[in-house]
């Protein structure tokens, strides 16, 4: 599932008019009936009112109230904007509507009539700007129908995306409809995932129109959104004639004298994603507390400076590098005045996949020429406050803009960078982006980053290729918080978290077979 910008899309149907022999006016037809048909599925009964303004969007509203009251529904259709400013679609549609004997008002000439049928609408559809929305600001009559619609505590289900909501970076202007439902046609835009828009959206619903993969490819799309099924596929199988051995061996460098608590979560999760062997290096002095929390792990006390890892440390590290398959290293660590330089000398010793996160970001910030040095892949795994140390900027900044700040710091160093918040990007070193729409508000705890880490770690091990680990580790963190935020989005603590991984995991790797063993006899 692709997510473009909106010229991408402007593209898309241009080329599937043009080049595919699909006339507009039928893509027009397909959008509206999807969303007619949604509307049936989630409110069966009761009046319908439609807001139409003079484009393409609302010409899909004329064909969601022809369906409706062709259906036998209650529909109030109300035309908003300037004749002048009408598509030819939307005129054909109209005429159709004319033909057909069906009623309309205009928001002008009857606002007060307008407004009280919001208050009594089982649903009101918007269908006035849709991708329109241009700018930070919404003109008048769009406004203050806007503030009506919302004042008005009927559902709303969105066209394409809400009236108001810039579908290139989310912003919402003032007056913009929050809606309970937004029907997408043929992809997501940015606005569907990006804060606030993703708020105004509610629930997104991706409907077929008919444009084809064709003309994503035309258009160059290549930013896509993960699915329950791309994470079943990448999900790595576990024969019953495995060993340890089978599903890798993974090092995470963490903790310091003062935090021990963040390599126990981060190690694990590594164990919890199915990660065969997983050794955890902490420094001497904080051995003996890490090793009271947690069994099942390898332990290995480095060489330390005053808590924290020694400069000269990374030497007794590379001898023993040929044991894995994958390296994580940050969580607890702390900074220090040698810090940097110790971190400069892991990576050039590393030669498998290596993931940076917490302290180790806040090092990398001091001097991120080091990462010239990588002798295999790197991921780095910043909040929006670590990205903004990153990238010379302010946290705010990074989130008024995620998609340019991932991929501009992607591809400039050549790594892998997961973004972390909602929704969670990833960006490749090629410049792809990855949207993760899973998550909840009971991964915003401290600890909740280790756990994501130490899952990166765990399926990379496993999987021995970096992006399907990344992907897998993003989106199944995300639904281990869904899960802990079915029993709580208050009291969830990260080894909550960490506890949720297996019942994630069995929501895409055992759908339809529930009741499958391999015990010997079923």
């Amino acid at each position: 599932m692709y997510v473009v910008s909106t010229q991408q899309m402007r593209d898309m149907d241009r080329f599937t008019i043009e080049h595919i022999g699909i006339p507009g006016f039928v893509l027009m037809e397909n959008a509206g009936a999807a969303v007619a048909r949604e509307i049936s599925r989630r409110w069966s009964e009761g009046m319908v009112v439609i807001l139409a303004g003079p484009g393409n969007n609302g010409g899909d509203g004329l064909v969601i109230a022809r369906h409706l009251a062709n259906a036998g529904r209650d529909v109030r259709l109300w035309l908003v904007g300037d004749k002048a400013k009408r598509s030819q679609e939307f005129g054909q549609q109209l005429r159709i509507l004319d033909n057909c004997g069906y009623r309309y008002g205009h928001w002008r000439e009857h606002k007060e009539a307008c407004a009280a049928e919001l208050g009594q609408a089982a649903v009101i559809v918007d269908a006035l700007l849709g991708i329109g929305t241009k700018g930070s600001e919404l003109r008048e009559p769009y406004v203050s129908i806007g503030h009506a619609v919302n004042a008005s505590k009927s559902p709303v289900i969105a066209v394409d995306i809400p009236t108001g909501i810039n579908s290139d970076t989310g912003e919402a202007a003032n007056g913009a409809i929050r809606a309970d439902v937004t029907v997408a046609f043929a992809c997501l835009k940015w606005g569907h995932v990006l804060y606030p828009g993703a708020d105004y959206c509610g629930e997104s619903v991706l409907a077929d129109i008919s444009i084809p993969e064709r003309a994503a490819s035309a258009v160059q799309a290549r930013d896509v959104w993960l699915a329950d099924s791309e994470i079943r596929r990448l999900l790595p199988p576990r024969p019953r004639f495995s060993h340890k051995g089978t599903y890798g061996h993974a090092l995470i460098l963490a903790g310091s004298r003062e935090m021990t608590g963040a390599p126990v979560l981060t190690a694990s999760a590594g164990l919890h994603t199915g990660c065969g062997l997983l050794t955890l290096a902490v420094p001497e002095s904080a051995l003996a507390a890490v090793t009271a929390q947690i069994s099942e792990t390898v332990f290995w006390a480095i060489p330390e400076e005053s808590g924290h890892f020694a400069s000269d440390s990374v030497e007794s590290i590379r001898e023993r590098l040929q044991s894995f398959d994958v390296v994580a290293v940050g969580p607890g660590i702390g900074t220090w005045s040698g810090g940097v330089r110790w971190l400069a000398d892991v990576i050039a010793a590393i030669n498998v996949p290596l993931i940076l996160d917490a302290d180790a970001l806040n090092l990398l910030a001091d001097d991120l020429s080091i990462l010239a040095q990588k002798r295999s892949d790197i991921v780095l795994t910043p909040h929006p406050g670590e990205m903004g140390r990153l990238c010379g900027c302010s946290t705010a900044e990074v989130e008024k803009n995620r998609p340019y700040y991932a991929r501009m710091l992607a591809q400039r160093y050549g790594v892998y960078v997961v973004l972390k918040g909602a929704y969670t990007l990833l960006a490749s070193p090629s410049g792809q982006l990855v949207v993760n729409p899973t998550g909840s508000a009971a991964l915003s705890k401290g600890g909740s980053g280790d756990v994501l880490t130490g899952m990166i770690a765990g399926f990379i091990a496993q999987t021995r290729n970096t992006e399907a680990g990344i992907r897998l580790a993003v989106y199944l963190h995300g639904r281990a918080g869904e899960i802990c935020g079915m029993r709580s989005m208050y009291a969830t603590m990260a080894s909550d978290v960490v506890q949720a991984i297996g019942p994630a995991i069995r929501t895409v790797s055992f759908v339809d077979e529930a009741s499958r063993t391999d015990f010997p006899g079923n």
